[in-house]
């Protein structure tokens, strides 16, 4: 991957690499996850996400502004019917009771991928 790689054709590198097909990327998003590890454990407590357009550079997005001190950013792989269930269930109260993943999950279908 690098600055100029969209996220699709990361969701495809990243299918290739786990040894699935390519032919289901339709399937999957990318998601920029905010959170934080927790816990003795160290457990990682995801506080949002946002699903990266097809279009959208990950990695130069992440190198215009980190999360605030105590958080880290990642990129995750999510099947696009768990981000749309997740966004269903998630009312965030902040934003006057919308659905912040909802409106995420909607992000991602900008590029012409189907559902």
């Amino acid at each position: 991957a690098t600055g100029s790689s969209g996220a699709r054709e990361l969701v495809k590198e990243a299918l290739e690499r786990y040894g699935l097909s390519q032919a289901d990327a339709g399937q999957y998003v990318l998601c920029d996850v905010v959170g934080r590890f927790e816990g003795a454990e160290r457990r990682w407590q995801t506080e949002g996400l946002r699903v990266l357009s097809d279009a959208e550079k990950p990695l130069l997005i992440q190198d215009l502004w980190k999360p605030r001190e105590g958080f880290s950013r990642r990129l995750e792989l999510r099947r696009r019917v768990e981000v749309e269930e997740l966004a269903s269930r998630d009312v965030d109260t902040t934003t006057a009771g919308q659905s912040r993943a909802r409106a995420l999950a909607g992000a991602g279908r900008g590029s012409g991928s189907s559902s």
